[in-house]
């Protein structure tokens, strides 16, 4: 979504006690040029994650400026999964012909990147999921509940599944929802603009790390 086509809004100040980052599928599989991606499809494929990283480190580092939780989640796929194989329609890699042996658990490629590891702390939690939604039969909304969350900012990718799924997920649960359009990104920029235009259209706020910052009392770190 370019930027002069997302509404301006003032966000109201936020208390960091009830806001969480979640970090969304920041894997190698996803986003490193030797990761299942890119050997399927080419490096192209993983260009706009590659270069939403820097941003994402920014919001992780503006979330613990403000003492705001943070959360990445992996996704781990087995590779003898039954449900899948009882689905009668071809997926949408069947559909393209692909065979992308992604995220399979144990491998190298279901971790997350270095970028990420390199800002990660202690305290910070991991979700692992097995479908595209960070909600989809996981902890994650009892631990929101438990913790006393009720804004979610969002980052990671990709757009047009993992996020839109989160997304939607956590609008359909009341929370709030924070989309810093830098802080996500998809292998198509068409897909990417089209869920940050319906997002803020019905489920969030499409802003920026600069607007979250400011939204939360702090300055985006130099």
């Amino acid at each position: 979504m370019p930027e002069d086509k997302v509404r301006k809004i003032e966000l109201p100040r936020l208390d960091p006690s009830e806001v969480m980052l979640l970090v969304v599928d920041m894997q190698n599989d996803f986003c490193h040029p030797e990761g299942a991606r890119a050997k399927a499809f080419g490096v192209d494929a993983i260009a706009m994650p590659r270069a939403s990283i820097p941003a994402v480190v920014e919001m992780i580092r503006v979330a613990r400026a403000a003492g705001v939780r943070v959360t990445y989640t992996r996704q781990v796929h087995y590779p003898d999964d039954q449900a899948r194989k009882r689905r009668r329609i071809p997926s949408h890699l069947d559909r393209r012909g692909v065979k992308l042996e992604l995220c399979y658990r144990g491998t190298w490629g279901t971790e997350l990147i270095d970028e990420i590891k390199a800002v990660m702390r202690p305290e910070d939690d991991v979700i692992i999921k097995h479908r595209a939604s960070a909600f989809f039969e996981t902890p994650l909304n009892t631990e929101l509940r438990a913790k006393g969350i009720q804004v979610l900012v969002i980052a990671g990718t990709t757009t047009s599944f993992c996020i839109d799924s989160t997304i939607r997920d956590a609008y359909m649960r009341d929370y709030d929802v924070l989309v810093p359009a830098e802080v996500v990104s998809d292998t198509d920029q068409a897909a990417h603009d089209a869920v940050l235009a319906s997002t803020d259209r019905f489920h969030g706020v499409v802003t920026s790390v600069a607007d979250v910052a400011k939204a939360l009392g702090v300055a985006v770190p130099a």
